[in-house]
């Protein structure tokens, strides 16, 4: 042998068998005084609705390798988890939404069109189940209130006009047929 080598281990001893442990059951036993460990462990009881035994520190007592989760006493092993399945949107729905939005810049013509993808919108969510009867109902509401304010303002425009014409007129004292 040479001196970087070093010398070989004694084998290991032999391990005992081990002796089945039979279950302490004495309600009478006497308690040992405190710092002392039982010599025996104390009994398993058994896991309802199976002959299993758990050991009193809620590890099975009987399962072993490859035994399923029931055998341990956990029930069954939970359902994966699945992402919920929603239906999708409506894509015109969200185009009235936009051109709802979209008539405050764009005017009377963006509003229209609002109001015409909102009902398409609205029938085809009601005919497929799809979701976005929110935006098509704010398209609708956002085209509806649009238009009927830019036609009170051409109105009003149109009105003011005339009347700042009339009142010219009526002032200067020429004849008008207004």
């Amino acid at each position: 042998m040479s001196a970087q080598t070093p010398p070989p281990l004694p084998p290991a001893p032999p391990v005992p068998p081990v002796a089945p442990v039979a279950p302490v059951a004495a309600p009478d036993a006497p308690t040992l005084p405190y710092g002392t460990a039982p010599l025996v462990a104390p009994a398993a009881p058994a896991l309802p609705g199976s002959g299993a035994a758990v050991s009193p520190y809620g590890a099975p007592a009987v399962a072993g390798y490859g035994a399923t989760a029931a055998a341990h006493g956990y029930g069954s092993a939970p359902a994966p988890w699945v992402p919920p399945v929603t239906a999708p949107q409506n894509v015109l729905a969200w185009v009235a939404f936009g051109l709802g939005l979209g008539a405050l810049l764009l005017g009377p013509l963006s509003s229209v069109a609002a109001i015409v993808c909102g009902h398409i919108a609205r029938s085809q969510i009601r005919r497929t189940g799809e979701q976005g009867a929110g935006a098509a109902l704010t398209g609708l509401i956002f085209g509806y209130v649009l238009s009927i304010g830019m036609l009170i303002g051409i109105v009003l425009y149109v009105l003011f006009f005339v009347a700042v014409f009339a009142g010219a007129a009526y002032s200067s004292g020429v004849p008008s047929s207004l």
